[in-house]
């Protein structure tokens, strides 16, 4: 029903769509899926899931993770929508790290074209499947006190519908892929992210009455720490063969005349992302923490230093082997020498592979360095700094939230720039 709908409205053009129709779609795919979480999750107690809720909320881990990622918390708790996104994250990174390991998966992504590319997002749904019954097993076992009947049959059915609304969104998320602005996935998180805020009345006046002007400002500071640590970037200089003979002939006349000019290469470099990685080691890392957490204290080991350490080597690590996989120094060293080009003062070859992998290494660990440095002062100025607002705001969520603002902008600047 919902593809017909898009179909008659949009007509079916896919890339032709014009942006302002682009945004439109994206909207009401968007309504949709709030509109879903509205409805309540058969045979379960909302009110007392909910009460139970409003006496852990930051204390029971699994309900956390539930709660930021499904964007729960309002009038429905637990709706079919309530595994969100997580199974096919979690799916999409596993078959993106085989890729890069299996030749077979390699050699589908990177040369059987549109064919190859169908067969891993075919295999991305099979993997989601198997996480989203895993996740959906782990909620019924969690909040069997809450279910109003505890028959097998009840538990199948409650599971399929969690398995069935998490495949349900990740069909939304790819239809704001194919025909809205791109991003689906993360902006289903953004869209999740704000409702949860707005739900603790976040927008409610009183924050900002009662915070101090150095608490609104301490917000600001660490939202453009947040924008440099997604748009930072080392440039390396480049040169192609036809430069390096006119920097030769402008070195040797300037040998000649005696004159210490420089030159400068416009336009000519290889830009690498501090964090390349972008919001998906703060992801990663925030779906798994919770659990860890809860093991944690299953070993009878509560100690909030020692869950945070973990945090923060859980971003560094992703960030570090999210990079250095996806990021290949040979391909890319293979690229320059077709294109005639090679790195200012480093032989063409194996040394510039080296030098990549230098670069990418330190690269990796800086942009997961930072992070953690973000994270920790905002947590450590939280402590320190009574401010409503700070304390009603968290650092990782908002890490994600500005991530994606800053994809949704250069989605929208893009499409537009295209129209012009």
């Amino acid at each position: 029903m919902l593809s017909f709908l898009t179909n008659r409205i949009f007509r079916n053009r896919g890339t032709d769509i014009n942006p302002t129709k682009k945004i439109l779609l994206t909207l009401f795919i968007l309504f949709l899926f709030r509109f879903g979480n509205t409805i309540p999750l058969m045979g379960i107690d909302q009110d007392a899931l909910k009460k139970s809720f409003l006496a852990f909320e930051n204390k029971n881990s699994i309900i956390q993770i539930l709660n930021m990622y499904s964007g729960g918390g309002g009038i429905t708790l637990l709706s079919p929508f309530s595994l969100g996104i997580i199974p096919f994250i979690n799916a999409s990174i596993l078959i993106d790290l085989l890729t890069a390991l299996i030749p077979f998966l390699e050699k589908l992504q990177s040369e059987e074209g549109e064919i190859g590319r169908k067969k891993l997002n075919f295999y991305k749904k099979i993997i989601t499947l198997i996480f989203a019954c895993f996740q959906a097993a782990l909620v019924i076992f969690y909040l069997k006190p809450y279910f109003y009947d505890d028959s097998i049959i009840n538990y199948f059915l409650i599971g399929l519908e969690l398995v069935t609304g998490s495949f349900l969104i990740v069909w939304l998320s790819n239809i704001i892929d194919l025909k809205g602005i791109g991003n689906g996935t993360s902006l289903i998180i953004f869209t999740n992210i704000v409702v949860t805020l707005i739900s603790k009345n976040f927008l409610n006046p009183s924050y900002f009455e009662n915070s101090s002007a150095i608490g609104i400002l301490i917000l600001i500071f660490f939202m453009g720490l947040i924008c440099i640590s997604q748009t930072a970037r080392i440039n390396i200089e480049v040169v192609s063969a036809r430069q390096l003979a006119y920097l030769e002939n402008i070195e040797k006349r300037n040998l000649r005349e005696k004159n210490t000019g420089s030159f400068e290469l416009k336009d000519t470099g290889l830009s690498i992302r501090l964090n390349q990685a972008g919001i998906f080691p703060i992801i990663i890392a925030s779906n798994l923490l919770p659990f860890l957490s809860y093991i944690l204290k299953l070993l009878i080991i509560q100690n909030s230093f020692l869950t945070t350490f973990f945090y923060y080597i859980l971003i560094i690590g992703f960030n570090y082997f999210y990079t250095v996989i996806f990021w290949d120094p040979e391909k890319i060293s293979e690229q320059l020498r077709k294109a005639s080009v090679s790195i200012v003062n480093i032989t063409p070859g194996k040394e510039t592979i080296t030098y990549l992998e230098n670069v990418v290494r330190s690269t990796s660990l800086l942009g997961g360095f930072f992070l953690c440095i973000i994270l920790f002062i905002y947590e450590s100025l939280k402590q320190f700094i009574n401010a409503p607002l700070l304390n009603q705001i968290n650092i990782s969520s908002l890490i994600i939230l500005v991530g994606v603002a800053y994809e949704i902008q250069k989605s929208l600047r893009s499409l537009y720039k295209n129209v012009l």
